[in-house]
């Protein structure tokens, strides 16, 4: 079922508050069931020609099929253009989802499904949710950001347990009160200590910030990197990806160790 969270960072500017990214985070578990676990599952996606990007949590076939063609026709100029504010790129992606759930057999659909949407246009950041409940139908809502540095979303089985912990962070007593990190922290915490058996393995996420389009972040933990969950043991191009650590601070890839110039965070 998963552990899904999204969070926007805020940044002061002398003419007020302002939205300076916004992310998406889960776990990287799929189950079947009680019957087995697979902790290498893509659940957080982003287009690289566009400011957009994905998560779901609940069923995971329907969500991850219909992603998986939505973002190359996305990249590829075909759903959408330019000149798309975010309330028209919305559209057209619930309208794309909801024509190809109407083809798809029911019988074979989990209880439900939410599917997350971050979007900018110009300086201009939202977040939509798409949920399929119980009730068999499909809507599409927008998730209201605000202007402070918090959580804006958590869903899925583990949102419960990630919930409990993140009353300790958005404490004002807190170091990491009123900051985009804060919901990182917790999501790591929540993801070492969790309970819920279909929540599990290393985080994965994805974000946009002012300019350019998503962008996909590594994790490195025990001197090894992580995407996805599984460790890239392969000769990869590590520099083309941001890395953070459990703290969310940036990291270099090829020593593993924090870049002299980032931000130290508290634990």
């Amino acid at each position: 079922m998963t552990l899904i969270v999204s969070w926007i960072g805020v940044d002061d500017k002398e003419d007020g508050k302002e939205i300076a990214s916004i992310y998406i985070s889960s776990d990287s578990r799929y189950t079947w069931g009680n019957s087995g676990k697979y902790d290498y599952g893509i659940k957080v996606f982003g287009a690289t020609k566009h400011p957009e990007i994905f998560g779901f949590c609940g069923d995971v076939l329907f969500p991850s099929i219909i992603l998986g063609q939505i973002i190359p026709q996305i990249d590829n100029g075909i759903l959408l253009d330019n000149s798309n504010n975010t309330e028209t790129k919305s559209s057209k992606i619930f309208s794309y989802i909801k024509t190809s759930l109407d083809s798809y057999p029911k019988n074979f659909i989990g209880e439900s499904f939410t599917i997350l949407h971050g979007t900018r246009f110009e300086k201009t950041f939202k977040l939509f949710k798409i949920v399929y409940g119980a009730d068999k139908q499909l809507r599409k809502e927008e998730v209201l950001l605000g202007n402070i540095s918090t959580k804006v979303f958590s869903g899925g089985s583990g949102a419960k347990e990630f919930d409990a912990n993140w009353q300790k962070w958005k404490s004002e007593k807190h170091n990491d009160h009123r900051t985009s990190r804060a919901v990182y922290h917790c999501l790591y915490k929540t993801l070492k200590e969790i309970k819920d058996p279909q929540t599990g393995g290393l985080p994965q996420v994805v974000g946009l910030y002012r300019n350019k389009n998503s962008r996909l972040f590594g994790i490195v933990e025990d001197e090894k990197k992580y995407i996805f969950g599984k460790e890239s043991s392969e000769d990869i191009n590590s520099s083309s990806i941001e890395w953070r650590n459990g703290n969310f601070e940036r990291m270099n890839p090829g020593t593993l160790k924090i870049f002299e110039d980032a931000q130290r965070q508290p634990s």
